[in-house]
Formats: structure tokens, sequence, C-alpha cells
């Protein structure tokens, strides 16, 4: 989505910054909702898939050992790892990570990765107006030698004729 804005604001369809701001926003709104989720109940669905998948108390408890040592690196991979990183999340809130920590290494995690993101989508959108001026270009060209070839067998074939 971050990479399709920087192409909308390259157009000057959107405004950089406004999307920036509402990027990273957005993304710690959707954080904050898993996390507290993780951290105020275990819904019965997961619990039933915990045992499913063979995950023990002393399992948890592991995870949550591990989170309170590097709640910095865990949180950082759980937000930049697209698919399942909202598990990570989960279980930030889950292990008791203080919210004040969590939502500032969120908050530094999605600014500097949008950044990355809204400037891909800048610089390719760029690019994609550079390549398309060269392609229009490449198209006229075409269509004047079509038109030129098309005019020089219409010409010879009225003069066979003659």
């Amino acid at each position: 989505l971050a990479v399709i804005a920087g192409f909308l604001c390259v157009s000057n369809y959107l405004d950089p910054f406004i999307v920036y701001l509402i990027i990273v926003a957005g993304d710690i709104t959707g954080d904050s909702l898993v996390y507290m989720l993780g951290r105020f109940r275990i819904p019965g669905f997961l619990k039933k898939i915990a045992k499913i998948l063979g995950f023990k108390p002393e399992k948890i408890q592991q995870v949550r050992s591990y989170f309170d040592a590097n709640p910095t690196r865990v949180i950082s991979l759980s937000k930049i790892t697209l698919g399942i990183g909202f598990a990570g999340i989960y279980l930030a809130g889950n292990a008791g990570i203080p919210y004040k920590k969590f939502i500032r290494v969120c908050f530094f995690t999605s600014a500097l990765q949008y950044i990355f993101y809204l400037g891909l989508g800048l610089i390719f959108g760029g690019a994609y107006k550079q390549i398309s001026h060269y392609i229009d270009f490449f198209t006229a060209f075409m269509i004047v030698i079509v038109l030129a070839f098309l005019l020089f067998y219409f010409i010879k074939s009225r003069f066979n004729k003659l």
C-alpha cells in the first residue's frame, strides 16, 4: 500500500508527508489493537489451535522469557515480517511487555519501514514516468513507421495498376 501511495505521490494525486503520517498512524493503531488482544485475553479458538499445534505452557513461558530478554528485537522482527508478524505482536501483549516500550519500538520500526516503502514507491513512480515518456515516444515512432509503410504499399499498388 505504501509503495502504491508513493507512486500516487509522484503522480501528484497525494501529498507524501500526509500519506506517510496516515500510514504510520494506521500501522500503529492496528499493532496496538493486536497487542491489546494479546494482553487482555486469549481467545478460545487460539487456545485450541495452540493445543493442536503442541504448544505447552512451558513453551509459552520460554517465549515470554525471550520477549522479556529481547523485546526490541522481537517486536521489530514481528513488524517487518510480512504475513505472520501479527503473531509476534500478539505474543508481545501476551508476554506482558509494557505498552510504553511496545509502542515506542513499534513507532520507530514503522517510521523506518514506511520511509523505505514510500521511498520505493516514489523512486519507482518517478522511473515509471520517465520510462512511460520513452514508451510513448517509441509508440508514436512505430505508428509513423507503420503508416509510412502502408502509404508506400498503397501508392506502389496504385502505380502498378496503371
